[in-house]
Formats: C-alpha cells, structure tokens, sequence
C-alpha cells in the first residue's frame, strides 16, 4: 500500500469569520464570497419607552472573498460610526492533529472616518486625509483542544492617526481571549475579552454569542458592553458597564457563495 504522508489539519475551530465582535482564525474559503450583516441595538437600560433598546440600531455590512485557501480579504461600511474598513487575513499556520497545536492567523485592517469639516471638530490644518486613518493589526493565536473546545488569544496593536487628547499615546495595546464551546452539531457558545494594557480611558469590552449553523448561513445573537462592530472602537472606546446595565443585543448574519470550484 502507498503510503500517506500528508498531515491531517484540524478543522471548524469556528462557525465563523467572527467570534462575537473579533476576528477568528476562519479564512473565507478559496473562491466563495461570504456576504455579512451585522447589527447592533441600544443598550438594555433605555428602558421600556426604546423597547431596551430596540428601537435604536445600527448596521455594519462587508463582503469577504478568499483569494487563496490561505488568504482572504474584506470590505465594509459601518453606518453610525461612517466608517469603511478593509481588512485582510493571512493563515500562517495550520493546527495539525497529533502534531502542530495551534492555527496561527494574521489579521490586518484599515479603517477610514468619513468626516466631513462640519461634524468633525478640527481645525482646518487638523482636517487632512491622514488624520482620518486608523489601523489595527492582530496575531490570532488558536487551538482546538477536542471536538467542543475552542480557545484564542489575539495580541492586537491599534494604531490611530488623530488621538483625541495631546498626552494620550498613538498606539494602543491590548490582549484578546476567546472561546467557543460545541452544545451541538449546529449550535455552539461563543465568549470573548480584550484586556487594555496601555492608555486605558474606557472599560474594558466583554461580549458573549450564541451561533446557530443553518447550511449556507450562520446566525449569531450577541450580547456585549459595547455596539460598535470594528476593532478600534470596541477594543478602546466601549463606554458601557454590565453591572449598570449598558448592554448591547444584537446579531450577525452570514451568507456564502461559491463563485467557481
């Protein structure tokens, strides 16, 4: 018999691209095309007269296409915040059963604020194109420990161009922790945490997921401190408290196709 030398990979250590709000180490797969939305409601202290929340809303809408097996890439729009990003997400390392333990991912993106001198409140030499920049790279360590367990750890460094206070630094640093727990075949919990390490204004974003695999979809309900859908925001400017009530519901839905095989 022909012997096989090739390594068996570990696969599914997520649902989805995302976790809750943070990057996972799933790539979009070599010529599929994943259509997303992803919405966020008020907070659940609004009280009744804002239904908790519900009466208020905001959307993020991307579209990510992988270009190779090991390489996808992403663009979106996020409605409130009137910022579009592009993203780009490269698999280092691949876990390897009985061998290789983790899934190694990196994950850079490119954020750009839709200002306009009105609503902005900058001067006239502070309103220029590069102060609308803003960055943010990860290293996605993950490892799937058995069939239900998934954990991650995501160093990140954001990157802004514009700070908002004369002392406070460019960069910002923090650490992200995820999971996923396996409840079925197409059920799963998800968590996540990103601790701030420098320049901490703001608390600290916690937010917890539950994603449901329907075929072609999946669908994850979310409740977490912060509404805002990309990095920087949610990493460094989450202004809610759990324990005062400032949580957010909300969901993300997304859609594949195959445009060739």
């Amino acid at each position: 018999l022909d012997s096989n030398d090739e390594p068996t990979y570990v696969a599914y250590l997520f649902k989805g691209t995302k976790i809750v709000n943070a990057q996972s180490v799933e790539i979009t797969s070599e010529g599929v095309l994943q259509f997303n939305i992803q919405h966020r409601f008020g907070p659940l202290n609004s009280g009744l007269y804002n239904l908790y929340g519900l009466d208020n809303a905001q959307v993020r809408l991307s579209l990510d296409y992988g270009i190779k097996d090991w390489w996808s890439v992403s663009f979106g729009r996020s409605s409130s915040l009137k910022i579009i990003d592009v993203n780009s997400k490269i698999r280092l390392k691949r876990q390897i059963k009985n061998g290789f333990p983790l899934a190694i991912v990196f994950n850079s993106a490119y954020y750009i604020n839709q200002w306009t001198y009105i609503n902005s409140d900058l001067t006239i030499n502070e309103f220029i194109f590069a102060n609308q920049l803003l960055y943010a790279n990860q290293i996605l360590f993950a490892t799937k420990i058995n069939r239900n367990l998934t954990l991650q750890f995501s160093p990140t460094i954001v990157h802004y161009n514009l700070v908002e206070i004369l002392d406070e630094s460019n960069d910002k640093y923090s650490l992200g922790y995820g999971g996923r727990f396996k409840l079925t075949k197409r059920t799963s919990i998800n968590a996540e945490y990103f601790m701030q390490f420098n320049d901490k204004r703001n608390p600290n974003v916690l937010s917890f997921g539950f994603d449901i695999e329907t075929g072609g979809h999946v669908f994850q309900l979310h409740m977490s401190n912060s509404s805002a859908m990309i990095d920087p925001n949610f990493i460094t400017k989450t202004k809610g408290e759990w324990l005062q009530g400032d949580v957010y519901f909300g969901f993300n839905i997304s859609r594949v196709f195959t445009l060739y095989d």
